[in-house]
C-alpha cells in the first residue's frame, strides 16, 4: 500500500470547507496533516498549528486558502519549508516578487500551482477542441461573464486591507480564459472598472483586440448572476452556461445555434477531483512544474497589466 502524501491547509474558509475539503478527503493518496488558521476554531478535529509550528512540519503539499494579500507570504514560506504549493486564485496580487518565488521553486524542484478547477472540466476541453478543429469556421468574437448580485457588507471581498475586491475574485477567471485560449496575443485592450470611493473595485469590463478575434469580458458584483462563455464562429454560435463555477455533479449543456440548432450534453465530472488527481500524478515531473510556472507568469503579467 502506497504511503499517503500529507497536505497542510492554510486559512480554510467557507469556500474551502464546502468545496475543497470534501474532495481532498476522498483522495486515496492524500491526508490532511494540519491546519494554519488564525481563529482558534475547530475544523474537523485537525490539529491547529501556529505559523512557527506549521512550517516545521514535513508536509508534501500545502493548500493556500487564506485572504489574497497573504498569498505571497505563505507561498514563499511554504517553498522554503520544502512544500509543493497549491494556491487559490489569485496566486499573487502583485508580481514584484514572482521572479523570487520562481527561483525558489526551481531550486527546490517544487510545484507552484494556481487552482483554476474549470480548466479540468470536459466543458473547457470541448471549447479548446471546437476552436482548434474549426468545425464552425473562424472564431470572430468571444463574450464571457462572471457576475453576481451584491453580497453581505461584511464579506471579505469588500475589505481592502485583506486584499479584497471583485477584480481578483471574478476577473481572474476571465483573464485565465484569455491566457489559455489566446496565449496573450493582444494587439490592444481596454479596461474599465467602478470602485467604492477609496476602497475596492466592484465591477468592470475588459475588451481585447487581436488579429484573431475580439473578446468582451464582464465581471463583478451588483449584477444578475452570470457565469458563462459564448463563442461566435463564422457558421455557428456556441454557448455554455456555468462554465467557470459549477456544482461537482451539475449537468452542463452546450447550446449550438446555427443552420441546425442543437444541444450537446457534457458528461458529469468533478473538476475539483480531476485537478487534484493531475497534481498528485505529475507534481514531481519537471516539465509539469515548468508548465505551471509559465501559466502563473502569464496570469500574473496580464493581471498586473489590467489591475
Amino acid at each position: 500500500m502506497k504511503k499517503k502524501k500529507i497536505i497542510g491547509i492554510i486559512g480554510p474558509g467557507s469556500h474551502f470547507i464546502k468545496k475543497i475539503h470534501p474532495v481532498i478527503i476522498k483522495q486515496k493518496e492524500l491526508e490532511i496533516g494540519g491546519v494554519l488558521r488564525k481563529k482558534k476554531i475547530k475544523f474537523k478535529n485537525y490539529i491547529n498549528y501556529n505559523e512557527k509550528e506549521f512550517f516545521k512540519k514535513n508536509f508534501d503539499f500545502v493548500y493556500i486558502s487564506s485572504p489574497n494579500h497573504s498569498h505571497e507570504k505563505y507561498i514563499i514560506k511554504s517553498l522554503h519549508a520544502g512544500f509543493n504549493v497549491i494556491c487559490e486564485k489569485p496566486f499573487l496580487t502583485r508580481k514584484k516578487r514572482l521572479k523570487h518565488i520562481i527561483k525558489i521553486a526551481e531550486k527546490k524542484k517544487k510545484l507552484i500551482f494556481e487552482a483554476f478547477m474549470y480548466l479540468y472540466h470536459p466543458a473547457f476541453t470541448f471549447v479548446l477542441n471546437t476552436i482548434k478543429n474549426k468545425k464552425f469556421g473562424k472564431l470572430k468574437y468571444v463574450i464571457s461573464n462572471f457576475r453576481y448580485p451584491s453580497l453581505k457588507k461584511d464579506n471579505q471581498r469588500y475589505d481592502k486591507n485583506s486584499g479584497g475586491g471583485f477584480f481578483y475574485d471574478s476577473a481572474s477567471y476571465l483573464i485565465s480564459l484569455e491566457n489559455h485560449l489566446f496565449h496573450n496575443k493582444i494587439n490592444s485592450s481596454n479596461y474599465i472598472d467602478q470602485k467604492i470611493k477609496k476602497n475596492v473595485d466592484l465591477r468592470g469590463s475588459i475588451v481585447v483586440h487581436s488579429s484573431s478575434c475580439k473578446r468582451f469580458y464582464f465581471w463583478g458584483e451588483g449584477q444578475r448572476y452570470s457565469n458563462n462563455v459564448e463563442l461566435f464562429f463564422d457558421k455557428a454560435t456556441v454557448f455554455i452556461d456555468k462554465f467557470f463555477s459549477k456544482k461537482t455533479d451539475e449537468k452542463i449543456i452546450v447550446k449550438i445555434y446555427g443552420k441546425h440548432n442543437k444541444e450537446i450534453k457534457i458528461r458529469k465530472k468533478n473538476h475539483f477531483d480531476l485537478m487534484f488527481k493531475a497534481i498528485i500524478k505529475n507534481y514531481k515531473n519537471i516539465n509539469f512544474q515548468k508548465k505551471h510556472i509559465l501559466k502563473i507568469k502569464k496570469q500574473s503579467n496580464l493581471l498586473s497589466k489590467l489591475s
